[in-house]
């Protein structure tokens, strides 16, 4: 069993066991010696051929494995060893290194996310026996990798570049020069270097983007060009212009529009509003405008980046999809200044129309990018229902926390009694709004944590309870902790249904307080 010739006996089996021994008549191999008579043992009168076969592999595949002889192993190819870390210390603390890996293991993502944060902010990096567990943990969530990466250290980006599935980490070390970084990082590494060379200097980082274009994925390309937004400026209109009509991603293409949009003199963004306002007329009626989109699409619009053909998947008519097109492509100061409404105004103004939910689509696609507070204001107070692609989540993340916290504080103090649905949208737009690291103030913390006991008892393992707790001022963290090591105290209680719940939240708790008590390195 150990010639060369060890593997055709397989070949009379694989064409069965691929397509099945009803479909293709089993044949035996035929083999000499004991394992010869072994196989022939096996072939009784009243044996399924299926079993037969599965009986036939293994006994070839036990021999197989007991005949191989050990061959002599080849002196290894050297790999270096990883360079020396300067920047962080390895964490030691046996505490600390078991809650790491808790971490890695079981715990909501944005906690995984935010203690990696603080971690890198505090000079930590992970201890070598963990490197393993937190690479293969990032490589199957990509929304984990730049934390991650920013705690492997040298010896960690070491091992991801002997590693195809690690890869992603292999990046530059933080401390090389600019180039090295750009040239040898991540993508994260990129984007983080591109961010701060914007703020200081945005004509640099605009032609160190523009010489490696060429060289980048369309999906790279289009990340890299938003990070334009920082420090946008007239400068920046030759690259978008260009990129806008020439390059081959449509995402790309997408991008460079949105980001001329913001620059209202541009000629592409001139020559949208030029398209748009042929559209809006002047009424006589207690409106003030009326709106009518194109009766025909234009040959020259796939010039501008506008789609004639709506999707198959598309909700929106055709005409409406053309005025969509249309009205993401002119800046939201336009509207303002051209129909003399506030941001307000003209929400009511595109609900009581017929078509609404192309401008507000529109509208708010050009609002993401680059907020507007009194646009912000204007949709929350006047949402726009289902015409409206997001939830308040989302236009809430947008504003500052003493902007947002308001909302959620009027909704809170008008519960009283026990219920489900205010609480739990609350819950769910804070949750979205929020990003890791970031946390409610301490008065509205305590406030949700008071108003959490008014939640209907069935529904607390459907909430995101441990979402919830990880978005929590650190002050606001003790009773609910308390609660949960106790529970077996509240029974007959209205706070033992959450008692109850917050058990299965106890690790999170407690990674919360330890995290609070991270040390600096």
């Amino acid at each position: 069993m150990s010639t060369p010739q060890a593997s055709s006996p397989w070949k009379t089996l694989l064409p069965p066991a691929m397509v099945g021994t009803d479909k293709k008549p089993l044949q035996m191999p035929m083999l000499e010696g004991a394992v010869g008579q072994l196989l022939a043992q096996l072939q009784a009168p009243t044996s399924p051929p299926a079993q037969v076969l599965l009986q036939a592999a293994g006994v070839l595949t036990v021999c197989e494995r007991a005949g191989q002889r050990p061959v002599a192993a080849s002196t290894p190819a050297s790999h270096g060893v990883a360079a020396t870390d300067t920047l962080q210390q390895p964490l030691q603390d046996k505490a600390l290194k078991d809650t790491t890996r808790w971490l890695l293991t079981d715990a909501p993502q944005r906690l995984q996310i935010d203690w990696f944060q603080q971690m890198a902010a505090a000079g930590w990096r992970l201890p070598a026996t963990l490197l393993p567990l937190a690479l293969d943990t990032a490589q199957r969530a990509s929304a984990l990798r730049p934390a991650v990466g920013g705690v492997l250290g040298e010896r960690g980006r070491w091992l991801a570049r002997h590693h195809s599935a690690w890869r992603y980490a292999a990046g530059s070390t933080d401390s090389a020069p600019p180039d090295t970084r750009w040239q040898e990082g991540t993508l994260a590494q990129r984007l983080q270097l591109l961010r701060q060379e914007r703020q200081t200097q945005p004509g640099a980082a605009r032609e160190r983007l523009q010489a490696s274009l060429s060289d980048l994925p369309a999906k790279e390309r289009a990340e890299l060009l938003a990070v334009l937004q920082t420090g946008l400026s007239a400068d920046d209109e030759a690259l978008l212009t260009t990129l806008a009509s020439q390059d081959r991603s449509r995402d790309v293409r997408q991008t460079a529009r949105t980001l001329l949009v913001q620059l209202p003199n541009s000629a592409i963004t001139q020559a949208a509003i030029g398209r748009l306002q042929a559209c809006i007329q002047a009424s006589t009626k207690k409106a003030g405008w009326t709106i009518a989109p194109p009766e025909a699409a234009d040959p020259d619009w796939k010039n501008h980046g506008i789609d004639a053909e709506r999707p198959t998947h598309e909700r929106l008519g055709e005409r409406a999809w053309w005025l969509y097109q249309l009205a993401r492509q002119v800046p939201l100061a336009w509207w303002e200044q051209h129909t003399g409404m506030t941001p307000e105004a003209l929400l009511q103004w595109a609900r009581k129309g017929d078509w609404t939910e192309a401008l507000v689509r529109a509208w708010w696609e050009v609002l993401r990018p680059a907020p507007v507070v009194a646009w912000c204001h204007a949709f929350l107070e006047h949402w726009p229902g289902k015409a409206m692609p997001e939830s308040p989540a989302a236009v809430l993340a947008l504003l500052s926390t003493t902007q947002r916290e308001p909302y959620w504080q009027r909704t809170l103090e008008s519960i009283h009694k026990p219920q489900q649905g205010n609480l739990e949208e609350v819950m769910q737009q804070i949750v979205a709004a929020y990003p890791p690291g970031q946390y409610l103030s301490a008065p509205l913390s305590q406030l949700l944590v008071e108003k959490l006991s008014l939640y209907q008892p069935r529904y607390y393992y459907q909430l995101q309870l441990a979402d919830v707790c990880c978005v929590l001022h650190h002050d606001a963290l003790a009773p609910l902790l308390a609660l949960a090591q106790h529970s077996s105290q509240h029974e007959g209680k209205p706070t033992e249904a959450l008692a109850q719940a917050l058990r299965q939240q106890l690790p999170v708790l407690m990674a919360r307080q330890t995290m609070a008590r991270l040390p600096r390195a």
